[in-house]
């Protein structure tokens, strides 16, 4: 399974052609996992430009939802974020650049020391900054923050110069960063953050006996990317860090939260409800549908549809929209995990066979790279045990549907045909597509994981997403391959890559109970004699 296309996690097929660096960037490795259960720290990096393009309600909103321990201004208009916001929250806001000293933050329990780095050149004194900020666990050096701190460097020179025509690209600026960096906090758990790299941006970067460097873009970027290619601005970008260095960055768009994240509020819709006093998701979800209806630019239909949305996101339920049917058999989840958004596998593919609490999971796993022989066990089970059922999935129709088919092709084609005449049923498309789509979901995006945290399911991993997973298994398979120097190859932890599949298709199975739940209530709305028919429901039980 993969999402919407307006994944707020980058994706390596989404982004320009890999290119090779100046030969400090290591070959493909693989990508730390976090420990698991850990909380992570949570840097947001907000640029003034999304505060000064968005009502102060909805960056307000964006904050308090994603609940940042440090806030980072980014350019463009980086000075407006501190005076805007800092009435407002009461973390540390911090800004690369300014000053002569760093600008320094400290998370609970000294876990975490994020320091936004001044201008010059002048190397960091950890001696001061540990000092500074009072950090209690050091013991008798205070210097040796690393020891007791994961740490996270800012700055605002390291960037990508890129040389698009041999596929080349240099980290600018490197050399002069590494000097102003401590050589005790120069370890493989620092992560080292940069506003002059395009947010998302990720690299690893050897530099002779000091080891690998960890770097990731939350910024702009001014590096000549090539025909086809843009530089994009993202206005926020959220990365959680990990005490055992590993991350996880996501894009944020401010205009996903508060009332402006309503579907179907655009910004005249959005300025037109403020001017009625309806500020809130809340507040438009309580409005008397004939007051909100007499709005300008709001009939009856499209109010009722605004209020209906706004009901789903304020109250984190799935409200019915349509009249068209879920499947009315048991159904089977499905999930796959791939190499990308444009796979040439399909290495896993997660099962669940029951509800979401309590039904059986099974995964069909590739056994050697390249083998199909997992395709073939998951037909024959689907075909057997779990004759006539439905396939369901989220994104089903763009992603696992075809992804499938063209894996059978290529290693079983004697089963295509099996697979192709099943039913196979897309709740995501139902849900939003088909025929105006027939449920409000709540959620700041349609995405699996936020549709289903906002309907209470709760994940067994952590820090885990599909890119992640993808980006493992490729470097395992470069591994094998011996496209790498590596000597031997490293074994991916497949239990936790199998668990978060699980995790996966169990979620999918909480928002269909709660399609299902909502196709009950308006099947009951819908009857006169309050009883449950199928005639004019959503669904068909019978």
């Amino acid at each position: 399974m993969t999402d919407e296309p307006d994944s707020a996690r980058h994706s390596d097929s989404t982004r320009p052609p890999r290119l090779s660096t100046d030969g400090g960037e290591t070959g493909p490795q693989l990508p730390a996992l976090p420990p698991p259960d850990e909380s992570p720290t949570r840097i947001l990096a907000l640029s003034g430009a999304a505060v000064s393009s968005s009502h102060r309600d909805t960056i307000t909103a964006m904050v308090d939802s994603l609940d940042p321990d440090v806030l980072v201004a980014t350019e463009p208009q980086a000075s407006i974020v501190g005076p805007a916001l800092s009435r407002e929250f009461d973390f540390d806001i911090l800004e690369v650049g300014t000053g002569m000293r760093p600008d320094v933050a400290i998370t609970d329990d000294d876990r975490c020391v994020v320091v936004a780095l001044p201008m010059g050149e002048e190397p960091l004194d950890p001696e001061r900054i540990a000092s500074r900020v009072g950090i209690s666990s050091v013991g008798e050096d205070p210097a040796d923050v690393a020891t007791t701190s994961q740490i996270c460097l800012i700055d605002q020179s390291v960037s990508l110069s890129v040389d698009p025509y041999a596929r080349s690209a240099t980290l600018e600026g490197f050399c002069t960063y590494r000097g102003r960096v401590p050589d005790q906090w120069w370890t493989p758990r620092t992560v080292h953050l940069s506003t002059a790299l395009r947010a998302g941006f990720t690299t690893t970067r050897s530099h002779g006996d000091d080891g690998d460097a960890q770097f990731v873009g939350v910024g702009t970027s001014n590096a000549d990317l090539g025909v086809g290619t843009t530089a994009d601005t993202t206005q926020a970008t959220l990365v959680a860090l990990y005490s055992n260095g590993a991350i996880d960055v996501s894009e944020i768009d401010p205009q996903r939260f508060g009332l402006r994240g309503v579907p179907e509020i655009g910004p005249t819709r959005f300025e037109t409800l403020r001017d009625a006093d309806i500020t809130t998701a809340d507040a438009l979800a309580d409005t008397p549908l004939r007051e909100l209806s007499e709005l300008s630019g709001l009939g009856r239909t499209s109010a009722s549809t605004v209020q209906t949305a706004a009901e789903a996101q304020s109250t984190n339920s799935v409200y019915p929209t349509g009249d068209d049917s879920l499947p009315n058999q048991e159904p089977v989840f499905i999930d796959i995990e791939t190499d990308g958004l444009n796979p040439s596998t399909a290495w896993l593919i997660g099962v669940l066979d029951g509800g979401p609490e309590d039904g059986h999971y099974m995964n069909f796993r590739e056994q050697a790279v390249g083998d199909g022989s997992h395709l073939k066990a998951f037909m024959t089970w689907l075909t057997g045990a779990a004759a006539g059922r439905p396939v369901v999935a989220w994104n089903g129709y763009q992603f696992d549907f075809p992804v499938i088919t063209e894996q059978l092709q290529q290693h079983h084609p004697d089963l295509v045909e099996a697979w192709t005449d099943r039913y196979q049923f897309d709740a995501l498309w139902w849900a939003t597509k088909k025929n105006g789509g027939n449920a409000a979901l709540p959620g700041r995006t349609n995405k699996l994981e936020h549709v289903a945290d906002a309907l209470g399911w709760e994940p067994s991993t952590n820090g885990i997403d599909g890119e992640t997973v993808a980006k493992l298994y490729t470097a395992y398979r470069s591994q094998v391959a011996g496209d790498t120097h590596a000597g031997t190859v490293v074994e991916p932890d497949w239990d936790r890559l199998e668990r978060y599949c699980e995790d996966d298709v169990r979620a999918l199975a909480t928002i269909y109970e709660h399609l299902e739940a909502a196709a009950r209530r308006d099947s009951e709305t819908k009857t006169p004699t309050g009883e449950n028919s199928s005639q004019g429901s959503l669904a068909d039980f019978s």
